[in-house]
């Protein structure tokens, strides 16, 4: 659903590039079809970009017909819900400002960023299984409702009702008619029923659907994807086991550079490889901090304000396609959530950080909106 997910380098826009043909990217000429709909960088709008590096012609076909001009490199379309045949969701779509000034720290978990797993290796490689257990895959259906869920998004486990996600994997404007159907806890290997490692089997995923999604109110509003966060409330309580745990949230207002004094962070994900392909095995890799102003330079055009941060810009090492929502964190006992994947460039591109959600700047907001 959207620009990124864990991977290793993926150059999904130099794919997307090559998919139009160079007459359909002319800005001034291409401008007018969108009929009111924002003409913005095709990794601004997952919903298009996801036509593109579909395996369905028809798809493909789709994304082409909304390019509306470049940016400099930059492929840009027109990018807006009624692009596409809408599907109705039956999710409670929820856009709250704080609604509880005094808080719900008690229903945040008194145990969480635990892991019973060892042998840890970073650097985009296999996750061990039960490794992260916070994660969450988010299973969506293609317009018309047929066919299994498609995992385009991510999350993680914050309690055991509620799952911290992007913004933008819930928002009616970037699903382009996909609906979020299923959200799964304890996976590892998404294409089979039992996963084990060498030292344990995890239990059966646990599967539920979405009671509401809860958006942020300024969501998309100070700039492109800004405030970029979400919260899911499941159908049902969570059952804590060795594969599904909750992870821990950052004080609030942390300074995610301090706290991390140099080490790198994790981010986990079933998204694009080096490549170019979903993986169904969950994928980690270790990513620097980089500041803001320094980001701000790197990713010339983009637009960051307060409330995000970012991390990356080594070689063959980020986020990527098909894990937006997925989890940044520090992984040392306990595991604490820093970021949320929302959106980057050219995946794994040298000197190019990718721009995540500042959890920290968020947990008065997350907390207040939490219900038993």
């Amino acid at each position: 659903m959207h620009n990124r997910v864990p991977s290793l380098s993926c150059a999904a826009v130099v794919a997307i590039l090559a998919l139009v043909t160079p007459g359909a990217a002319t800005r001034d000429r291409r401008q007018a079809v969108c009929s009111g709909a924002p003409c913005i960088p095709v990794d601004s709008c997952p919903p298009v970009k996801a036509l593109f590096l579909s395996s369905n012609p028809s798809h493909r076909q789709r994304g082409q017909q909304l390019v509306c001009g470049r940016e400099g490199r930059r492929l840009k379309v027109c990018c807006a819900s009624s692009n596409v045949t809408p599907t109705p969701s039956p999710t409670p779509i929820t856009i709250t400002p704080t609604s509880n000034p005094g808080g719900n720290e008690q229903l945040l978990p008194s145990k969480c960023g635990q892991s019973d797993s060892v042998n840890k290796v970073f650097g985009g490689e296999d996750a061990v299984a039960g490794e992260f257990p916070w994660v969450a895959a988010l299973g969506y259906t293609a317009p018309g409702g047929r066919g299994s869920p498609e995992w385009q998004c991510g999350g993680a486990l914050i309690n055991s009702r509620y799952v911290l996600t992007a913004a933008h994997c819930g928002h009616p404007d970037f699903l382009f008619g996909y609906t979020l159907t299923v959200i799964r806890l304890g996976e590892h290997d998404l294409s089979k029923t039992r996963d084990c490692s060498q030292r344990l089997c995890l239990p059966p995923v646990q599967d539920f659907t979405p009671e509401q999604v809860v958006l942020h109110p300024s969501f998309n509003k100070r700039a492109p994807e800004s405030d970029d966060i979400a919260l899911i409330r499941l159908n049902r309580n969570a059952q804590s086991n060795v594969g599904v745990q909750p992870i821990c949230l950052p004080r609030a207002g942390l300074d995610v550079g301090s706290f991390l004094a140099g080490r790198d962070a994790i981010v986990i994900g079933w998204g694009h490889t080096e490549r170019g392909r979903d993986t169904q095995v969950l994928q980690k890799v270790a990513l620097p901090f980089v500041d803001l102003a320094t980001c701000k330079r790197m990713n010339e055009g983009e637009t960051l304000v307060n409330g995000q941060v970012c991390f990356g810009g080594r070689s063959g090492q980020d986020s990527c396609n098909g894990d937006s929502g997925g989890p940044l964190f520090l992984d040392a006992a306990p595991g604490t959530i820093l970021g949320v994947v929302s959106k980057g460039g050219a995946c794994g591109r040298p000197g190019v950080p990718a721009i995540y959600t500042d959890v920290a700047s968020y947990r008065g907001w997350i907390v207040q909106n939490l219900r038993p």
